[in-house]
């Protein structure tokens, strides 16, 4: 069969040029593809074209819910053609019901363990079931090699290769969507395979996706120490817990660690209550982002807004964490009710949420309903701290301390604050989200897009295990 593997974009989010991290899982499906068949790959953010007419036996789409709607069409060109539509993805495993409008299978959860080999197998015999997932989260080090030649690593001015080394993370924030879907256990794949596949991977730059990379200390210094023959350069997500292990922070950066991303989600008080993950304190947090800089690591810090502890005073605080810290990069999110997490469903239980429309939900914009101020409060509070910090100004002065880190970090840190700053000018009037025209937030996404095939029988999906 030949099979086309779909990762959907709008036309509008679209980014040809600018940083993007490329995305593995479409590489991962394909490298469980058995060879017998063809496998060709679409990805609409670099603005790659969708060859409708072309003849293809399967097309498999992976879906996260900003991305939704923009695949529900994708799958209504090809079925107007006669194809077989396959959804996975998480937003395939938190809303199985809805996307079976729009296809014909939908995979819930991860497809190893021969689970997508499943799916084909039923298709050539032709008794394709609407629903599929494993009765368990697979286990890693039984590794599936992603087809690398298929993955698109320019990125703007950077080649970037993305690699995995672990799935899961143990925080379980209401917020998020990544323990619903990969678990609250992290799973770790063989050192021996990631440092092979790393040393695989074309060009010398390395973004892991894990979003935790540095939970399991021993594993992490395991796994740095193998690294460090390599010579390559990298980006993660980490915990701040990785500033108190000084032997951590130095395996990191001499295995190429250039930058982590660390979710502080909250600067008040009753947030680092709430979503604790190791320090208590704006000083702490301050130190600690001093203390990975001095050992040669840069910060993203990633703050969320909107959460119901939140009052105005907020943006205040957070100002205060990321000048005094001299983070290298901010990343800003909004609270965002993404289908299968608790803040969705307290929230839709509430009637707090704005808006069904899923092309919203992408972390940048005003969904919801705030406890403590009014969503216009929210956006002006959010888009000022972001001016603020992304002016000129602002990022000459957080500049010092992090450029003087190498040639590397300077080109990385003005190129990535600049594009902060670009993006953020283009969706400042962006405003409050809300469904138009008093339409109901029923979460009705055929109001949005029409599935083509109108008469479906109706399939009740009841989960087997906590995955979503």
């Amino acid at each position: 069969m030949k099979i086309l593997l779909v990762a959907p974009c709008p036309p509008l989010e679209q980014r040809h040029n600018t940083m993007n991290v490329p995305q593995l899982t479409l590489s991962l499906i394909a490298g469980m593809t058995p060879p017998e068949h063809e496998v060709e790959i679409v990805e609409e953010v670099f603005g790659d074209t969708i060859d409708f007419d072309g003849d293809y036996d399967v097309i498999g789409i992976t879906l996260m819910t900003q991305t939704a709607f923009r695949g529900y069409q994708v799958a209504n060109e090809f079925k107007k053609r006669g194809k077989i539509v396959v959804f996975g993805g998480i937003h395939a495993t938190c809303r199985p019901e809805e996307v079976i409008q729009y296809g014909d299978a939908a995979v819930i959860g991860e497809a190893e363990n021969g689970l997508w080999e499943s799916v084909l197998d039923d298709i050539k015999q032709k008794r394709l079931k609407p629903f599929y997932k494993l009765a368990h989260f697979p286990d890693l080090q039984k590794t599936v090699k992603p087809r690398r030649d298929l993955i698109n690593l320019r990125s703007g001015k950077f080649s970037v290769s993305p690699i995995e080394t672990t799935r899961g993370c143990p925080y379980n924030c209401d917020f998020c969507t990544v323990s619903r879907f990969f678990g609250v256990k992290q799973r770790h794949k063989k050192i021996r395979d990631i440092v092979e596949e790393a040393e695989a991977c074309d060009g010398k730059f390395l973004f892991f996706l894990d979003d935790n990379i540095t939970i399991d200390k021993q594993f992490a210094k395991e796994l740095f120490r193998e690294l460090i023959p390599l010579r390559k350069t990298w980006v993660g997500q980490a915990s701040i817990s990785l500033s108190k292990d000084k032997e951590l922070m130095q395996l990191a950066h001499k295995s190429g660690g250039k930058a982590v991303l660390v979710g502080f989600e909250s600067m008040t008080a009753q947030g680092l209550t709430q979503y604790r993950k190791g320090l208590k304190t704006i000083k702490e947090n301050v130190d600690a982002v001093k203390r990975l800089r001095d050992h040669g690591l840069m910060t993203m810090a990633s703050l969320v807004f909107g959460l119901d502890t939140d009052d105005d005073s907020v943006f205040d605080v957070s100002f205060e964490f990321l000048t005094r810290s001299k983070s290298a990069f901010f990343q800003s999110c909004m609270l965002t009710p993404y289908p299968g997490t608790p803040v969705f469903e307290g929230l839709k239980e509430q009637g707090r949420i704005l808006t069904d429309d899923w092309s919203r939900y992408d972390a940048t914009k005003v969904l919801i309903e705030p406890k403590n101020m009014t969503p216009e409060q929210l956006l002006k509070g959010a888009n000022e701290i972001q001016k603020a910090i992304f002016s000129n100004n602002s990022i000459l002065k957080r500049s010092l301390p992090n450029v003087s880190l190498g040639l590397t970090e300077f080109i990385f840190y003005f190129t990535l604050n600049k594009g902060f700053q670009k993006r953020f000018e283009q969706k400042l009037l962006l405003g409050v989200q809300r469904n138009k025209n008093g339409e109901p937030v029923d979460f009705d996404a055929s109001k949005y897009v029409v599935p083509f095939k109108q008469k479906i029988k109706k399939q009740e999906y009841v989960p087997e295990c906590a995955i979503c």
